[in-house]
């Protein structure tokens, strides 16, 4: 099993921003990477703009999902902003790197804020995709109280979803973080200033019963959308097969974590081993992060299209609601994955 401990050891000694290739091979890489990170982002912010001014028409995006996205959304950017600026810059930029490791290198309270909110941002990101899918369970299993079920508890999700991750990451918090690029790829140590607080627990805490309930509401959410795709309305459909992608996403991160746990310190630290476990990181975050909703926008036209919409509704202009064709009781007002 790898030792945090002893990686660190390792990684603390042998401190290089060399990866080995030449610097158009690096910037090559990240290109690559920001010639999808940055388009999604140039669109999914757009989308989250688009979802809180066209909610309350209670048209297109009247389901409690999308409040519940709206949340997601938020976490989904920071965390990718984060990660491109700090990880990847810092990884695939030498003169960045060779720039910050006389000041960052030594443990200090420097990238406490940042790293405390970065790994903040990944368990709101497992408490938001929960929240997600139980969304669609109930929508799939309970159609007729789905409504009525999220109009009373969406608001009090999404404080859960933003007060839970607090209680897993102050041991960040309270302890210094150190900058420690090894073999080109940048990480953060942080000190376990309380040997029994570690944000592992937290995560785990977290990840098991996420990763429980989702493969469990996928399948049940993939055999019910066999049965009734063709009988739902679109935005539905869309919603469905998005969470599903996202599920998927977060399945291969926690396989890849689990992964890493039982690779040895010496394998992990390797120049092979170190190149490997950066790269599948990467993906797979990325592909978490941002596979759900760009399959969204590909699934629904509307919703493609009211990314550059932003005309007001006439004032006296009459609110029309669609309800699902399988939903036949009224319900109450939505609140905000």
């Amino acid at each position: 099993m790898a030792n945090a401990l002893g990686i660190e050891e390792i990684m603390r000694g042998n401190l290089s921003c060399d990866s080995g290739e030449l610097n158009i091979v690096q910037y090559f890489k990240i290109g690559v990477q920001l010639s999808y990170v940055l388009p999604f982002g140039m669109l999914y912010l757009p989308f989250l703009i688009a979802i809180s001014k066209r909610k309350k028409e209670r048209k297109l995006y009247e389901d409690s999902f999308f409040t519940l996205y709206l949340a997601d959304g938020v976490i989904t950017l920071y965390f990718l902003v984060g990660d491109t600026i700090v990880f990847r810059f810092t990884s695939y930029v030498r003169p960045v790197c060779e720039f910050f490791i006389p000041f960052l290198k030594e443990p200090s309270f420097v990238l406490t804020p940042f790293y405390t909110s970065y790994m903040y941002a990944q368990l709101a990101k497992m408490l938001s995709t929960l929240a997600m899918s139980v969304n669609r369970y109930t929508s799939i299993n309970y159609p007729f109280k789905h409504k009525q079920i999220w109009a009373m508890y969406c608001k009090k999700v999404i404080i859960a979803t933003f007060i839970i991750p607090l209680l897993g990451v102050w041991p960040v918090a309270v302890g210094h973080t150190s900058y420690l690029p090894f073999y080109g790829n940048t990480f953060i140590a942080y000190e376990h200033r309380i040997p029994w607080a570690r944000t592992s627990y937290g995560r785990l805490a977290i990840a098991l019963p996420t990763l429980f309930f989702t493969i469990y509401s996928s399948v049940l959410t993939s055999a019910k959308l066999r049965k009734l795709g063709k009988h739902m309305r679109k935005v539905e459909y869309s919603m469905n097969i998005a969470t599903i992608f996202n599920t998927l996403g977060f399945i291969l991160v926690v396989i890849l974590n689990f992964c890493y746990v039982g690779i040895s310190a010496q394998a992990l630290t390797t120049k092979l081993g170190n190149t490997l476990a950066m790269g599948g990181t990467q993906l797979s975050n990325d592909f978490y992060m941002m596979g759900g909703p760009v399959v969204l926008l590909i699934l629904d036209k509307r919703m493609r299209s009211s990314i550059w919409c932003f005309k007001k509704k006439p004032k006296n202009a009459k609110t029309s609601t669609i309800v699902s064709t399988h939903q036949t009781e009224p319900h109450g007002g939505t609140l905000a994955s």
